[in-house]
């Protein structure tokens, strides 16, 4: 009768695993028991010094001796694993934000050149008279050149729209402006900065160089 190869591989590594599985389980009972063993004699030798100790030192002095040596080696390395893990988090909560700044660094983000900017509408923001804030808005944002020559058309902003979400500044009368292609606007020193680093605008995310979205 032919045995087929293959029946004895399964056989083979079933029984290899078995016994990895068995050797693993038997790792953790070993140390379990150890552990287990450990604490009972640190407990009785800690209730024979504390309780017994007048006794044992009159009876057996080079045994109390010893066991306050061991016991007194035993608190020393207690006392500095739980100092050492204070210390550990200690370290880590005072330098989360350095780690959180330094990984944004290393964050690869798309900014705009300075050539994307050029082509940017510009504007000077101009405070209306109260004549013309009758109308209902509280400013005008006045079109002027920019690098490429394009010359913008006027927009008038209500009051809930004349304060830039970068800096939470209000606008003020005199300064100049930019616009998205998505139509937001913002002060011109604060959303160039912004597209040096990410060429996304910080309201709905339009991604100026790919002209879309970022999800």
């Amino acid at each position: 009768m032919r045995h087929d190869p293959t029946d004895f591989m399964i056989q083979h590594s079933g029984l290899e695993q078995s016994y990895k599985f068995e050797f693993t389980a038997g790792n953790i009972v070993e140390y379990a028991t150890f552990i287990g063993v450990s604490f009972i004699w640190w407990s009785l030798g800690f209730y024979l010094v504390v309780f017994g100790g007048d006794l044992l030192m009159q009876d057996a002095p080079r045994f109390y001796r010893l066991r306050v040596v061991f016991l007194g080696f035993d608190v020393f390395f207690v006392i500095l694993c739980v100092l050492l893990v204070c210390l550990i988090g200690i370290a880590v909560c005072c330098s989360m934000p350095c780690v959180v700044a330094f990984l944004y660094t290393l964050a690869v983000q798309e900014g705009a050149s300075d050539a994307d900017h050029i082509i940017l509408p510009r504007y000077k923001f101009r405070i209306l008279s109260n004549d013309e804030k009758a109308t209902g808005g509280a400013g005008t944002m006045f079109p002027i050149k920019n690098g490429s020559g394009y010359l913008a058309k006027e927009r008038i902003l209500l009051p809930e729209d004349t304060e830039c979400c970068i800096c939470l500044c209000s606008y003020e009368n005199g300064e100049e402006l930019h616009a998205l292609p998505c139509n937001h606007h913002f002060h011109s020193t604060c959303i160039l900065k912004w597209l040096k680093m990410n060429a996304i605008c910080p309201l709905c995310k339009y991604n100026v160089l790919k002209g879309n979205k970022q999800l």
